[in-house]
């Protein structure tokens, strides 16, 4: 019984916390994302590039770093428009879960962030 007492808060700081930023929240764990409590419906990317932004709230991501980052390649130039394309995608879901809200920022010619 205190073997398994001890590892039980091991275990607990292990799993990864909860990233939110305003009415946006990602579970880790689960794989989930939410927007002004709507379960939004992601792919693989998307969910990516969602977890990637909310793990670091203030940093500018430029495509090159989203696409090196996210897809785990060599940014060649050829990526930029798949970045457009999921970053596109991901604001429409976002807006249909809270058309009141903006959660990414374009800064242009430097790249993406979350929308303070």
């Amino acid at each position: 019984m205190l073997r398994r007492y001890r590892r039980l808060p091991q275990t607990l700081a292990n799993s990864p916390a909860l990233l939110q930023h305003k009415d946006l929240a990602l579970d880790p764990e689960a794989k989930t994302a939410r927007a002004g409590g709507v379960q939004l419906s992601l792919t693989a990317r998307e969910y990516d590039i969602l977890a990637l932004l909310l793990s670091n709230p203030k940093k500018l991501f430029a495509k090159a770093n989203l696409f090196e980052s996210v897809w785990g390649e060599d940014y060649l130039g050829g990526g930029e428009n798949v970045v457009n394309v999921h970053i596109s995608n991901l604001r429409n879901k976002l807006a249909r879960a809270n058309p009141e809200e903006e959660y990414i920022e374009t800064i242009w010619g430097m790249g993406y962030r979350l929308k303070s």
